[in-house]
């Protein structure tokens, strides 16, 4: 992996810090070098901003890893299968949890001893893994006072109930692809809080896209220009351009006379106005005969 390097400046010191796929998952380097933090400070705020790196990273892999469990519900009890036909209790807690990104023993005893984060029976979270029997048996805790698990031979995997009888057979809890549990200092807390807060303010302070701002908005194919509907015209109308300006004559010279044909009769203005044709309808509502009513008012 490539790994680039921060310079802060810290009390008049030059520190080179490493940056890799979990530090500064949040935190500005820009932000850090203008606090001026002393060396053990930096270190902290590096130190937490990994831990919860992780923290979260965690949560998202837990609700993959019971997807896949929840999904091998109905499945045979095997003993030392793994899937995908059929598992044993600690095959279907490896493969669940091999499905999320992240490795764990293949039996009991070590799924326990090798995850580095222990958790108590009152601070269960849905992916973690539950002993019980000594440590002899494991299930996934699902929340809601239930946990999954493949019980034993000729049982299917299901989702039980944690109460008071497995509680009495409590061994131990773990979670895994959590670091292992660490108290940090409200200080430290406070800090990264702050560095956060104005790590936001920073970036809400860039200046915005000049071709994507609140009153340019990015061109859609929902939106059409003024120019690609054409102008509606009622019949007989003249556009502005086209029409002769007042007082003067068309900009255009008239082909009209030179294209109508030559004629020695009358012309139409001798002529009388036709008479209006009446028009055929459908008969009328009083059944008359089908022409308009006011046609026999019409004189030539």
């Amino acid at each position: 992996m490539l790994r680039t390097a921060v310079t802060a400046t810290v009390t008049g010191l030059a520190l080179t810090v490493p940056l890799g796929s979990t530090a500064f998952a949040a935190l500005n380097p820009t932000v850090l070098k203008s606090l001026h933090l002393d060396a053990a400070t930096l270190e902290k705020v590096q130190a937490y901003d990994r831990y919860r790196t992780r923290e979260t990273l965690q949560r998202k892999r837990a609700k993959k890893a019971l997807r896949f469990a929840r999904k091998q519900l109905g499945k045979p009890y095997r003993w030392g299968a793994d899937g995908p036909g059929g598992y044993d209790c600690s095959g279907l807690m490896m493969a669940a949890w091999r499905r999320a990104g992240v490795k764990i023993p293949r039996v009991t005893y070590a799924q326990y001893r090798q995850v580095d984060r222990k958790v108590g029976m009152g601070s269960l979270k849905p992916g973690d893994l539950i002993f019980f029997h000594g440590r002899s048996h494991v299930g996934m805790y699902v929340g809601h006072g239930r946990f999954l698990h493949a019980p034993n031979s000729g049982a299917r995997v299901r989702i039980d109930r944690f109460g008071a009888a497995r509680k009495r057979q409590f061994a131990g809890a773990v979670r895994p692809g959590a670091p292992a549990f660490r108290e940090w200092s409200p200080s430290v807390r406070e800090l990264v809080e702050k560095i956060d807060r104005m790590s936001a303010e920073k970036r809400a302070d860039q200046p915005p896209d000049s071709e994507r701002t609140p009153h340019n908005p990015p061109p859609s194919s929902t939106h059409f220009k003024k120019t690609d509907i054409p102008p509606i015209t009622a019949p007989g109308h003249i556009p502005a351009e086209k029409a002769a300006p007042p007082g003067g004559h068309s900009a255009k010279p008239d082909h009209s006379a030179a294209q109508a044909p030559r004629s020695d009769g009358p012309s139409d203005e001798s002529k009388p106005e036709p008479r209006p044709r009446a028009v055929a309808h459908p008969r009328s509502f009083w059944n008359g005969p089908s022409v308009e009513p006011w046609s026999k008012y019409v004189s030539p």
